[in-house]
């Protein structure tokens, strides 16, 4: 699955931005969306608030970041057997995160309508443990089908900063959309 890729990827960018940037708090409520991504090769647009920063992780379709708010955003997409559902395919992520995340805990996974399509949205929460350094992070996900890929767009953040980012993610997920 090219969700390793992306994962381990992810797990070398927490070692830089979590460890070093303090926690600020977040305002109440979901942020502006402010700027909108729009990959027409592939097909999609996502928002995302004033201030955060595209980069580049290997394996992602996109990767946007704030560091005030230790909070970041991944579209990933991979191909996968034909005929396979949205809730297939988060039953097989689920599998991956669960063997592959120190202390992986899944809060929540629920159906759910990513852009326009029938998906399923998972909460959940792991340990990143680096070198010298262990940080607790949790993640929002939802996951579609569209022809023969899986899409998976995430948002997370530190554990203790997520019921500030919350209604911020929901707010980027909503926002995701295929282009016709």
């Amino acid at each position: 699955m090219s969700y390793n890729k992306v994962l381990v990827g992810l797990m070398l960018i927490f070692l830089v931005l979590f460890s070093a940037v303090p926690v600020m708090a977040q305002e109440a409520g979901a942020q502006e969306l402010k700027n909108t991504y729009t990959d027409s090769e592939v097909g999609f647009s996502i928002s995302y608030p004033e201030g955060w920063v595209e980069g580049e992780l290997e394996g992602a379709l996109a990767w946007f970041y704030d560091e005030e708010s230790s909070s970041e955003l991944i579209v990933m997409m991979e191909e996968i057997p034909e005929g396979f559902t949205a809730k297939q395919y988060a039953e097989e992520v689920g599998n991956w995160l669960k063997e592959n995340l120190p202390d992986y805990a899944e809060d929540s996974i629920v159906e759910y309508t990513l852009a326009g399509s029938p998906g399923m949205l998972r909460v959940y929460s792991f340990t990143f443990k680096g070198q010298n350094v262990s940080i607790p992070v949790k993640t929002i996900e939802a996951y579609t089908v569209k022809d023969n890929y899986g899409i998976a767009v995430l948002c997370d953040t530190l554990s203790e900063s997520f019921q500030d980012m919350e209604a911020t993610f929901r707010k980027i997920i909503e926002s995701f959309k295929f282009l016709e």
